[in-house]
C-alpha cells in the first residue's frame, strides 16, 4: 500500500442499527472520556484559583493591617514632624537673634576699635611729650649745675672782698640753695619720669596684648557669624522642608485612609469570592466526581457493547487502549480517538486483519486493561521504560521515536539547558512515563501527575518548576490548553522507541503486528506519517 497518510475522521455510520448503536455509542463514551478530563483540568484550575484567592485574602488582611498600622505611624510621624517644625521655628528666630547679637557685637568691636586708635594717638603723643620732659629736665640739670658752679664762684669772691662781700655771699648762698632745690626737683621729676616711662612701657605691652586679642576677637566674630549665618540658612531650610514634610505628612495621610478603605472593599470582595467559590468548587468536586462515575459506567457499558460487537464480527474485533492526553500520538478529536499511533493502529491492525475498537483513558488504566484482559495492546509507550520491568509485557517494533524535552513557564528567568541544571528542582512527569527514568540521577524532585495535562498544570500553578514530555506533546498540550505559556527549555539528545504494547502471552498477534511494521510500505507510510503530524 502506498497511500497518503490521512488524518482519523468520524466513520459513517453502518446499516445495520446494532453497528450504528455500537458506533455512536462509542463516540459518545470517548465525549464523555474527553469531558472527564477537560473537567478535572477546569476542576484542578478552579482549586488553584480557589487557594490562590484564599491566600489573596490573607495577603490583603495583612496589608490591610500593615496599612492601618502605617497610618497610625504617618500620624505619629505627622505629629512628630509638626513638634519638630515648631522648634525648628524657635531655633530659626532664636538664630536670627543671636545674628542680630553678633551684628550688635561687631559693631561695638568695631567702635572699640576706633576709640583704641584714638588712645593709641593719645599714647603716642604722651610717650613724645615724655621724651620732651626729659630733655627739659636734662636741661635744667645743666643750668642748675652752672648755678651751682657760680655761688661757688661767688662765695669765693665774697671771701675775698671780705667786709664788702657780704652782701653779695648772702646772694651767693641763695643761688646756691636755688641750684639745690633745682636739683632735687629734677631728681624727683626724672624718678618720676623713670616710673611713668615703666608704666608707659607696661601700658605698651597691655595695649598691644589688647590689639593683638581685638583682632582675633574680630576674626573669630566674624568666622562665627559665617557660620552661624549658614546654620541659620540650614535651619530655615529645615523649617521650610519641615513644613512640606507635614504637609505631605497629612496628604499621605488622608491617601493611607482612601487606600485602607478600597482595601477593606477588596479584601470584602475576596472574601465573598472566597465563599462563593467554596460552593463553586464543591459544585466542580462533585462534577468532577459524577464525569468519573459517567465514565466508568461509560466505559463498562462500552466494553458489553464491544463485547457484543465482537462476536458479530467472528472476533475479528480487537481491543486497543490508549491515553487521552498525549497529542499528537494518541487524543480524542471530534469525540473518536485520534492521533499517531491511533492512525498507525488503525493501518497496520487493518493489514493484519483485525478491526481496532479504542478505549481511551489513563494510562494507568490502559495498562491496567491489558494486564487483565480486557485489551489487547495499549497503542503508545515509550520504551524501555523501567516502570513496566518485571510486567508481563512485550513491545513491538519501534513504529516511530519519541524525543523527551523539558518545559517551562515562559519567560521563566532560570531556563535550564541540560539535565544537570535540574538539580534541586521540582519536576513533573506522568505516573509510569518512560520520561521518569531520564530524571533518575539528576538529584531532582519528581512531582508525580496523573498526565501530561496535569503534569503543565503543575508548571502553571508553581506547584512544579519544570515538567518533562515528548517535544510534540508539550508543544501540542501548550498551544491547545495553556495558551501558549509553557514552553520548550531544552530538548534531550536521545530519543526513544515509540512502540506498542502487547501482553507476553500473545505473541501470534506480535508477530502479526512486527511483519506490519517491518514491511517496507508500512515503514515509508509510517515515516510520512510523523513527519505531517509534526509540522501541524
Amino acid at each position: 500500500m502506498t497511500d497518503a497518510p490521512r488524518k482519523a475522521s468520524p466513520e459513517t455510520a453502518p446499516s445495520d442499527p446494532a453497528l450504528a448503536l455500537n458506533d455512536r455509542y462509542r463516540a459518545l463514551a470517548d465525549r464523555i472520556w474527553s469531558l472527564s478530563m477537560e473537567s478535572g483540568l477546569t476542576t484542578d484550575f478552579f482549586r488553584e484559583s480557589l487557594e490562590a484567592n484564599t491566600s489573596n485574602l490573607a495577603a490583603i488582611r495583612s496589608i490591610d493591617g500593615d496599612l492601618s498600622a502605617l497610618g497610625q505611624g504617618i500620624s505619629a510621624i505627622s505629629l512628630s514632624a509638626a513638634e519638630a517644625g515648631a522648634e525648628l521655628e524657635r531655633a530659626d528666630a532664636a538664630t536670627a537673634g543671636a545674628l542680630a547679637a553678633m551684628d550688635s557685637g561687631s559693631i561695638a568691636l568695631s567702635e572699640v576699635d576706633a576709640r583704641m586708635e584714638v588712645f593709641a594717638g593719645i599714647f603716642s603723643r604722651v610717650t613724645q611729650s615724655m621724651a620732651d620732659i626729659e630733655r627739659t629736665l636734662r636741661s635744667i640739670e645743666e643750668i642748675a649745675e652752672l648755678t651751682n658752679l657760680l655761688s661757688l664762684n661767688a662765695a669765693v669772691e665774697a671771701a675775698r672782698a671780705g667786709v664788702h662781700g657780704k652782701g653779695f655771699k648772702v646772694v651767693a648762698n641763695e643761688v646756691k640753695n636755688l641750684a639745690s632745690k633745682s636739683r632735687h626737683l629734677t631728681d624727683s621729676a626724672a624718678a618720676l619720669l623713670v616710673e611713668l616711662r615703666k608704666g608707659m612701657t607696661e601700658a605698651e605691652t597691655g595695649f598691644a596684648a589688647v590689639s593683638k586679642s581685638e583682632a582675633e576677637l574680630a576674626g573669630r566674630m566674624g568666622a562665627s557669624r559665617a557660620e552661624l549665618a549658614a546654620g541659620a540658612r540650614a535651619v530655615s531650610g529645615a523649617a521650610g522642608g519641615m513644613r512640606s514634610i507635614r504637609d505631605a505628612l497629612a496628604g499621605q495621610t488622608e491617601s493611607s485612609r482612601r487606600i485602607s478603605a478600597a482595601m477593606d472593599e477588596l479584601s470584602e470582595a475576596a472574601r465573598l469570592l472566597t465563599s462563593n467559590s467554596s460552593l463553586i468548587a464543591g459544585n466542580l468536586e462533585r462534577q468532577e466526581g459524577s464525569a468519573a462515575a459517567v465514565s466508568q459506567a461509560a466505559g463498562a457499558l462500552k466494553a458489553t457493547i464491544d463485547a457484543v460487537h465482537g462476536a458479530r464480527r467472528d472476533g475479528a474485533m480487537i481491543a486497543v487502549g490508549h491515553d487521552i492526553t498525549y497529542p499528537p500520538w494518541v487524543y480524542i478529536k471530534d469525540g473518536h480517538s485520534a492521533g499517531i499511533a491511533i492512525d498507525a493502529a488503525r493501518r497496520l491492525l487493518g493489514e493484519a486483519g483485525f478491526s481496532p475498537v479504542f478505549h481511551p483513558g489513563q494510562f494507568s488504566d490502559a495498562l491496567a486493561d491489558l494486564l487483565e484482559g480486557r485489551s489487547r495492546i495499549v497503542a503508545n509507550v515509550g520504551w524501555p521504560n523501567r516502570f513496566l520491568e518485571g510486567k508481563p509485557v512485550v513491545p513491538s517494533l519501534p513504529f516511530a521515536a519519541f524525543r523527551p524535552a523539558v518545559f517551562c513557564r515562559e519567560g521563566e528567568p532560570d531556563r535550564p539547558r541540560r539535565f544537570e541544571d535540574l538539580a534541586g528542582r521540582r519536576v513533573a512527569v506522568q505516573k509510569g512515563s518512560y520520561a521518569a527514568d531520564l530524571l533518575s540521577g539528576y538529584g531532582c524532585e519528581q512531582v508525580v501527575a496523573a498526565n501530561d495535562l496535569e503534569a503543565f498544570a503543575a508548571v502553571v500553578w508553581k506547584r512544579a518548576d519544570f515538567a518533562v514530555t515528548e517535544r510534540l506533546v508539550g508543544a501540542w498540550l501548550s498551544k491547545r490548553y495553556f495558551s501558549g505559556t509553557v514552553a520548550t527549555a531544552f530538548e534531550s539528545d536521545s530519543e526513544l522507541q515509540a512502540v506498542f504494547l502487547l501482553s507476553a502471552r500473545d505473541a501470534e498477534l506480535k508477530a502479526l503486528l512486527d511483519g506490519r511494521i517491518r514491511d517496507p510500505a508500512s515503514a515509508a507510510w509510517l515515516g510520512r506519517l510523523v513527519a505531517g503530524s509534526a509540522d501541524d
